[in-house]
């Protein structure tokens, strides 16, 4: 039992520190602030998933709706993808929002003109071959 937990340990030690590199090659030179295309007149497409959690009030006389939901972003940034031979082990990793590129969205409705979706939890970065 005791070689299985250091074995483990071990292997988890490399891919930790394969991880870390990989967080320092992927924002080296990285800004958050420029649209993540290596041609900037390709267009980014950004799938959009909307999850309804619940209900919480029907206002039918003044025709509002209060929910709860869950709202799902996918895109591609073509600056965050590697080669998996050179960081084995490491199939996806998670930003801080404020680190990476993030779509804005925008939210209309009647009762609230305009209100800005910032996203409450960190991006989640799948592997993309390069």
């Amino acid at each position: 039992v005791n070689l299985v937990y250091n074995g483990v340990w071990v292997c988890n030690v490399i891919l930790v520190e394969y991880q870390r590199k990989l967080y320092k090659d992927l924002l080296t030179n990285y800004n958050r602030l420029e649209r993540p295309v290596f041609n900037d007149s390709a267009p980014i497409l950004v799938e959009l998933g909307f999850t309804l959690l619940q209900i919480i009030d029907v206002d039918e006389k003044n025709q509002v709706l209060m929910t709860n939901a869950w709202l799902q972003l996918h895109w591609t940034d073509t600056y965050l993808s590697w080669n998996p031979e050179n960081y084995p082990g490491v199939q996806n990793l998670r930003f801080p929002s404020n680190q990476i590129w993030v779509p804005d969205i925008l939210l209309y409705n009647r009762t609230v003109q305009l209100r800005h979706i910032s996203p409450l939890s960190n991006p989640f970065v799948d592997r993309q071959l390069p």
